[in-house]
């Protein structure tokens, strides 16, 4: 299902806790609050506030730490 950014809770470099909120989406007007699955450092983030997005869409990369 389609949807869009609305906010990345995080920055490069950050270490985050399994649990940890990411990233908050938007579909259909409803709000969720992505988790980490894992914890580690941020190594990467694919997206912006704003950005459309799919499912299945790679958004952030934490590396285990």
């Amino acid at each position: 299902m389609p949807g869009s950014v609305l906010e990345v809770l995080v920055k490069r470099g950050d270490r985050v806790s399994q649990g940890d909120p990411v990233v908050i989406t938007e579909a259909m007007k409803m709000e969720t609050m992505i988790r980490s699955t894992i914890s580690g450092v941020v190594d990467q983030i694919y997206v912006i506030d704003g950005d459309q997005i799919e499912a299945g869409d790679l958004l952030i990369e934490i590396e285990a730490k």
